[in-house]
């Protein structure tokens, strides 16, 4: 089941079969509890399920004084139901029923304050509907301020089995895959973040103190398919709605689904051993034995035979890829990447062998922006602008590494194994200590920020001389619980274990 199987044949047979092997039939007009123009795939089809989702709590009602304000607000509150007598669907409706109901029924008695002075301010509940056959994406959304954002939640649910069903089952039922769906999904939310970032809401404070990478993060783990709600504004068109962290706060991003372009470019470049190749969303570097290699067999990095790694961590397209080189005399060969957007990523080679064996695109340099290209200049890239000037990116990336630890992984953290109690102590400066099999190899060194990716934080830790590991670190910070998952080396708690939590620890 592939993503190439068109988002538009997939959407289109809603208007023909069910997901539970039902048709639909034409109806009346859509229910007015929904404020959105219903254009969705099969606006007949979608107008004959109006009988079964139905409000169960409503409220209308101009009132002042609502939670301090004096001023006068309209209220409107229409909280759906599902006309459905499964244990999901009570589950479903109880649950609509605590989270949007409840904060209104304490004005259902308060003084109609008549009609405010021009045009009131709306808070309150509403809801849209989004058919794919007997299948429903229900889409609420709420407003607890009047100047507020309004905030979106989802629920899908099958009426043909009356069994609520995940974002990813929808999808798999319009016959696309969902890992596809996710990937693209993260890509356009960290899209979006960078390119706010770019536009001017970067400051050099959040790079410094860990806060950018915790930001990019936050997008990342928000996007998961199981936070998204799903529209189906048009009958070829698909979208899912996200939002990616910012300064002011979280920001609504709806991703639509496009097919991917049917002729992928492929980049590439090589300079002295060190080559890279960009095609579509896949992306590696491949190490070769030459003289400039070779060097590194001073600082015990050894390329002996040729050898690819993928690099990780990149999310954005891509229209040109140029190696170069640092500055500082000793062979340290630089991957940089221009998106679609003129921004420039890179991925810091050495710097990546030195913390471990994999290749992570560091987070994208925000004022080397506006580019249109890449180009050598000697040994070293240079980025050429829009307007014609030239940005030097040797020195941007060797300072851009340097950040502390992000602080939601920072901290004190114990795992027991079958070979006894595990212990992990990460500092924002970079220090690390761990301890294994009770204590018996107690390892001292540093841990590098070498970006992000779905499973969490990407930490290079290098102990002593004989402990060199890559791992994603993820805090799950209402369990206490943070989850480490291997991307490189050898796991020092568990061997062989490519993942394992550990837990928060105050003593």
């Amino acid at each position: 089941m592939k993503y190439q199987h068109l988002v538009s044949l997939a959407l289109a047979a809603a208007l023909l079969t069910g997901c539970g092997g039902t048709q639909s039939s034409p109806s009346a007009a859509a229910d007015q509890s929904s404020d959105s123009s219903r254009s969705t795939p099969g606006a007949v089809a979608q107008a004959a399920q109006t009988d079964r989702i139905t409000d169960q709590y409503t409220l209308e009602k101009n009132v002042s004084g609502v939670w301090g304000e004096e001023a006068v607000q309209c209220i409107s509150v229409h909280v759906p139901q599902l006309e459905c007598d499964s244990p999901d669907a009570a589950y479903i409706n109880d649950e609509l029923n605590a989270i949007y109901a409840a904060d209104f029924r304490e004005f259902e008695n308060s003084e109609e304050a008549g009609q405010p002075d021009g045009e009131a301010p709306l808070i309150g509940v509403g809801w849209d509907d989004w058919w794919y056959g007997d299948c429903v994406s229900l889409v609420v959304r709420s407003r607890y301020g009047g100047t507020a954002p309004w905030r979106y939640s989802g629920w899908c649910f099958d009426f043909a089995t009356g069994r609520q069903i995940t974002t990813a089952e929808m999808l798999q039922r319009m016959g696309l895959d969902p890992d596809e769906v996710q990937q693209q999904v993260q890509r356009q939310a960290m899209q979006a973040f960078d390119r706010e970032m770019a536009q001017g809401a970067y400051y050099e404070g959040l790079r410094l103190g860990g806060e950018l990478s915790q930001m990019r993060m936050d997008t990342l783990e928000y996007n998961e398919l199981e936070n998204l709600c799903l529209l189906l504004p048009e009958q070829d068109q698909l979208v899912l709605r996200g939002k990616y962290s910012c300064e002011e706060g979280w920001q609504q991003l709806d991703m639509e689904l496009s097919l991917p372009p049917a002729d992928t470019p492929v980049l590439t470049d090589t300079y002295d051993g060190v080559q890279v190749q960009l095609e579509g969303t896949q992306a590696t570097i491949t190490l070769s034995p030459a003289p400039k290699t070779d060097q590194w067999g001073d600082i015990g990095i050894r390329v002996e035979q040729e050898h690819s790694y993928p690099i990780l961590g990149a999310y954005n397209e891509y229209v040109d890829v140029c190696i170069g080189e640092q500055e500082d005399g000793f062979f340290r060969p630089v991957v940089y990447l221009l998106t679609k957007d003129g921004v420039v990523e890179y991925v810091d080679v050495l710097r990546c062998l030195m913390f471990g064996d994999a290749m992570i695109c560091q987070d994208p340099i925000y004022f080397a922006n506006n580019g249109v290209a890449l180009e050598r200049s000697g040994s070293e890239v240079n980025l050429r602008r829009a307007d014609g000037s030239v940005l030097e990116l040797a020195p941007l990336s060797a300072e851009w590494s340097a950040q502390e630890i992000p602080y939601s992984v920072t901290g004190s953290y114990n795992y027991t194994s079958e070979t006894g109690w595990n212990w992990l102590d990460l500092t924002s400066d970079g220090s690390a200590q761990l301890g294994v099999q009770d204590n018996s190899r107690i390892y001292r060194g540093d841990a590098a920020y070498l970006g992000v990716v779905p499973e969490g934080m990407v930490l290079g830790i290098s102990a002593d001389e004989e402990l060199e590991f890559v791992a994603a670190f993820k805090n799950d910070l209402y369990n206490e619980n943070l989850t480490l998952t291997m991307i490189a080396g050898q796991n020092p708690f568990a061997e062989g274990e490519t993942q394992l939590q550990m837990t928060r620890s105050y003593g």
